[in-house]
Parts: structure tokens; sequence; C-alpha cells
């Protein structure tokens, strides 16, 4: 399902922006290292115009648009029409390794985010949400890493060659370096030029580079020319009939 149910319901949710975040998923969890050590959610945000990019939040900011939110639309603290029943966050942990609590945390924080985002189309319209979900400059300007959490099932890939037709051919440019996992893996410099295979899933591709052929996150690269939409393993592609690694 692409859209949470209760948004597709709403005989409104056509009049919304396109810019409006309708599914967030957290890609990974990245440690940032000054005054004090602190963990922070790798995010990736989906509008309802089709568009995905990446934001980078702290638990405390999670933490800090919940207490708004309350003060808001809580029944218990602003009684009248404008209210609405608001998701769970989990609570604030005082001691623990600090990788283990952010770890433990992400599949709390997901669902928090899909019930947030499932919310009246009017609180989705509300500030306080839409600049937390918003992909400020210093948002764009971060350098994403393996988000492994956004990886597909490893398996066995053909190494098929790019047309002979380099300019027809469909192909993207990095523009991040990306390190792959392993052997199935590509490793891109920004600046590569890589011919498209196909889609893995919603967030993977297949390409190849310098003779090299493998799958890497496409948030990594530009797209330049797009591939056919049959080209996916939803319209009937390898997953059927490729073998997995264990």
């Amino acid at each position: 399902m692409s859209l949470p149910q209760q948004l597709r319901d709403e005989s409104d949710f056509d009049q919304l922006p396109d810019n409006i975040p309708v599914t967030a998923t957290i890609a990974d969890i990245e440690e940032k290292k000054g005054f004090i050590v602190y963990y922070r959610f790798v995010i990736e945000v989906k509008t309802k115009g089709n568009s995905k990019y990446l934001i980078y939040r702290r638990y405390r900011q999670f933490f800090a648009l919940h207490q708004s939110l309350e003060l808001k639309y809580s029944a218990e603290t602003q009684p009248g029409y404008y209210t609405c029943q608001l998701p769970n966050l989990p609570g604030k942990v005082f001691m623990g390794n600090k990788k283990e609590i952010a770890e433990s945390r992400i599949p709390e924080l997901n669902n928090y985010m899909k019930r947030l985002l499932c919310l009246p189309t009017w609180v989705l319209l509300d500030d306080l949400i839409r600049m937390f979900f918003y992909q400020t400059e210093s948002d764009s300007q971060q350098v994403p890493r393996a988000l492994r959490r956004l990886r597909p099932p490893t398996r066995r890939v053909k190494t098929v060659k790019p047309k002979t037709d380099l300019f027809s051919a469909p192909r993207a440019e990095a523009v991040f370096d990306f390190s792959g996992s392993g052997r199935l893996e590509l490793n891109l410099k920004a600046g590569d030029v890589i011919f498209l295979l196909r889609r893995v899933n919603a967030d993977w591709l297949e390409g190849t580079v310098r003779d090299k052929t493998g799958i890497f996150p496409e948030s990594f690269v530009n797209i330049i020319k797009p591939l056919p939409e049959s080209d996916s393993d939803e319209e009937g592609g390898a997953s059927k009939s490729g073998n997995h690694d264990q």
C-alpha cells in the first residue's frame, strides 16, 4: 500500500499539496561526536508527490515535536473540536549504551511516524509536522552512509553489459561515494556514471560501472535517464528466478 489507508480514504486528501510527507522510515542511525557523543536517526521521507529525501533527527527533536503537538491537539490540554488522539512516543532513557538505546528505538519511532502521518489531513498541514519532516539545507548537505535498513535481501546478480548505444541507455551519476557491503554491492565514487539494469525495490537499483555489476542505493545517485517502468522486481523481474545467498 503506497499511502496509509486512512489518508487514502480522506475525501480532502487530494487537496493537500504534493510536498506533504505521507511516509517516513528510519534508514539508519549515525554517531555524532562533539562535546558529547549522541546518535541521530537517518529518516527517508516520501511525499504525496512521490518525491523522496533524507532528514537527520535526534530523539530530543521527536520529544520536542510530541510535546508541542500534545499542547496543541490533546483533548486533555486543549478541549475542543480540533483535537485528536496522538500516537505514543517511546519515553526517555537515562542510562545505558547510547547505540543500543538508539537501535532499540527504531521500531517504536517508525511506528510513531507511521501513526503520526495517518492523522487527519488538517493535522498534516500543521507547521509543527511540516517543519519536522522538512529537508533543511543542513539535511541536504549531509552525505548518507550505508542506509542499511533500506538494503534489500542480498542475491546473486548476473553480469549484464549495458546497451551499446550509451546515450540512450538508462543511467545515473553518483552524487556521493558509496562503499558496498560485500561483493554483491557496487563501490561508487562521486561522478561515476552507472548504467542501470533494473530496479531491485523502491530504494535500490542494480547497475554496472567499470565492468562491475551490483546493487546500490538510489539515494546516492542522480538519475540521468530512468529505467523503463517494467524493469523492476515488482513487475516480474529477477526476484522470481534469482537464488538467494544465505
